[in-house]
């Protein structure tokens, strides 16, 4: 049987979720699928229950134990044993929509796509629901750099792998891929559904591992300079959103010894590598308050623009 899309599951501490990832994935309305499960030296029960899928479905669900490594060497490992035409990445706490992966598939192959890309949605302990917006961008690079809201071509991926022990290993991934121009097809249903935990990595006190940041940043600049394919304007759009914006602001937020410390060294990056932002292309397009909030960030008045977010979601609700 031709392998249509191979899906790629780390895992670490989650045997409250797993069972219902590996559900969803199961009874996947696409059937030519692999479900290739990585255990990245989990010490819980979670591979008690991946072993009962393994059982269950043997020709359809594939077991490794590694020793732990981060979330990146899990999928690398995955990477090699992956046979499908497209990879789809899903965490182990979070689950698909019964009919994402052949919607997407078949978006695909109707499109000669090299990428599908789908929205999310965020699911909260208290029962709410967060939609995001994946799908509608003014440019490649605003695309949501997650991994998971999407299916690649495997034959694109050519010799990207993902950093290991790093935060935000998907938005070098994903950028090194988005780097080489793909065909990108989009269809806008949230499809991938996210678990919301605390101690995420979008939802914790830990400002030191958001300087991982700069060298994710760095890593994607030596691969784009190595293969020709560096735009100073590009480079700059990106130190701009992800670290002059969302960095500093992620960090302020937090309640922590190193935040202080930590946003000085993000603002010494920018300082270093976006001195003229203001005068590329790309800044223009920016809209006002981002512009606002990248400025005040700039000069060290994260505090005031912190505020102005905050009653920006004040004024919303």
């Amino acid at each position: 049987m031709k392998i249509k899309v191979s899906v790629i599951i780390p895992v670490y501490n989650v045997e409250k979720y797993i069972d219902e990832c590996l559900k969803s994935l199961i009874n996947q309305t696409l059937k030519e699928i692999e479900i290739i499960v990585v255990n990245d030296g989990s010490p819980d029960n979670s591979q008690k229950i991946i072993d009962k899928y393994v059982k269950k479905y043997p020709n359809k669900v594939k077991s490794f134990i590694k020793e732990n490594g981060g979330q990146g060497s899990a999928r690398n490992l995955g990477l090699e044993y992956a046979k499908g035409e497209f990879v789809s990445f899903v965490d182990s706490d979070d689950w698909l929509d019964l009919d994402a992966l052949e919607n997407m598939y078949n978006k695909a192959v109707e499109e000669n796509s090299d990428i599908v890309i789908c929205d999310m949605s965020d699911l909260y302990a208290d029962g709410t629901k967060k939609y995001f917006n994946c799908t509608k961008y003014n440019s490649v690079y605003e695309v949501t750099p997650s991994a998971s809201n999407k299916i690649f071509k495997k034959s694109i991926l050519k010799d990207v792998r993902f950093l290991s022990r790093l935060w935000y290993e998907d938005f070098n991934f994903t950028t090194k891929i988005l780097l080489m121009n793909p065909k990108i097809s989009t269809i806008s249903k949230d499809y991938y559904n996210c678990n919301c935990r605390d101690g995420s990595t979008m939802n914790n006190n830990n400002s030191l591992k958001n300087l991982d940041m700069l060298v994710v940043m760095d890593d994607l600049i030596e691969y784009a300079e190595e293969k020709k394919l560096y735009d100073e304007n590009i480079f700059s759009y990106l130190i701009f959103d992800h670290v002059l914006i969302t960095s500093i602001n992620r960090v302020s937020r937090q309640k922590s010894k190193d935040k202080v410390s930590v946003i000085k060294e993000l603002r010494k990056y920018c300082h270093e590598n976006i001195s003229g932002y203001r005068k590329l292309p790309f800044y223009k397009n920016i809209p006002t308050q981002r512009k606002i909030i990248a400025n005040l960030n700039y000069i060290g008045l994260h505090n005031l623009s912190k505020l102005l977010l905050k009653v920006k979601s004040i004024i919303k609700k």
